[in-house]
């Protein structure tokens, strides 16, 4: 029985004594403060000097790798850096020398134009017309152009012309008494415009796809077997166009060539809201003594890098650009 009792006498003991560690261990004082806390302060103040040389330690490490690293560079910099400056200054210098070159050949080249033609159109009446060329691949331009005859200047017109295209620019019907001489065209505010490739990337392309207008039932008619009036004799021409594009147009010109042996007239037409895969009819006819023609250009003319030509599409044919 005594070793019984002593047993649980201990066993109870013990309890309390966990009981009394638990208790220490959660104790919280008067302002807070917990027995944890109180033991990280005081490993703090035993071990204060400690961190601190630490500290110092660490810092005094990054002052002296920040030096080394600066020493090095700069040390570099007077063995290499200064020659390589040197030789860099030299080589801006040399390529300055030839930029003016190499801008050339990346700078659009002048447009060709031929000389001034002159058609007698009718009485008293003469039409202008000039050929001009663009042979850049990724320019194409915008300006104004009028004509100078006998020291009259025409109306101002503006004008453009596309990459790589080949065009006559008009000043039909101006009024004279003789044939003019010495008629000269002249063009003013040319504004160049490169191609913007991430846009267009293949200009070919492109081209053929908005410009893909084609004539057909083309009939010229002189006035020996067409209409005859009193005063004039009318040439007629009659035609169909189509637009085998995929966008509507608000505006579409068309120059009209008329060859025979030569350039023998000129004229120009215009169509208003040229739908996709629309097709119309064109019955044109004007005075003057034309004689033989043996062949006809019908070129539509519509300068595609402008986004205010097209129709918007609108559950119709066609599509907005």
């Amino acid at each position: 029985m005594d070793n019984n009792q002593n047993l649980g006498q201990r066993q109870a003991g013990q309890d309390e004594a966990k009981r009394l560690d638990d208790k220490l261990k959660n104790y919280t004082g008067p302002e807070g403060i917990t027995t944890k806390e109180l033991e990280i302060g005081l490993w703090y103040v035993e071990h204060k000097q400690l961190l601190r040389r630490i500290l110092y330690g660490f810092l005094m490490l990054v002052g002296a790798v920040s030096w080394s690293y600066t020493i090095y560079v700069f040390t570099d910099y007077l063995a290499r850096g200064m020659n390589e400056d040197a030789i860099l200054t030299r080589q801006m210098v040399e390529v300055s020398s030839i930029g003016h070159d190499y801008v050339l050949q990346i700078s659009a080249k002048q447009l060709a134009i031929a000389p001034v033609g002159v058609i007698k159109s009718a009485d008293k009446k003469y039409d202008f017309y000039a050929q001009i060329k663009n042979d850049n691949q990724k320019w194409w331009a915008e300006f104004d152009y009028y004509f100078v005859a006998n020291g009259v200047e025409t109306k101002k017109t503006p004008g453009f012309i596309l990459p790589m295209e080949d065009k006559y620019l008009l000043a039909l019907a101006q009024d004279f008494a003789s044939a003019p001489l010495q008629v000269q065209m002249i063009m003013e505010n040319i504004s160049w415009h490169r191609v913007n490739q991430h846009r267009i990337s293949d200009w070919d392309v492109f081209y053929r796809e908005h410009l893909n207008i084609a004539s057909s039932e083309i009939k010229f008619t002189p006035p020996s077997s067409g209409l005859i009036s009193e005063k004039l004799n009318l040439n007629q021409l009659d035609f169909k166009v189509t637009n085998q594009t995929a966008f509507n147009y608000w505006d579409v010109g068309f120059t009209i060539l008329l060859y025979g042996g030569g350039l023998a007239n000129v004229n120009h037409y215009a169509l208003s809201d040229f739908m996709s895969g629309e097709t119309r009819a064109v019955s044109l006819s004007w005075p003057g003594d034309i004689g033989r023609v043996d062949k006809i250009e019908i070129i539509p003319e519509i300068n595609i890098m402008k986004d205010d030509i097209y129709i918007p599409f609108e559950g119709g044919v066609g599509q907005e650009k």
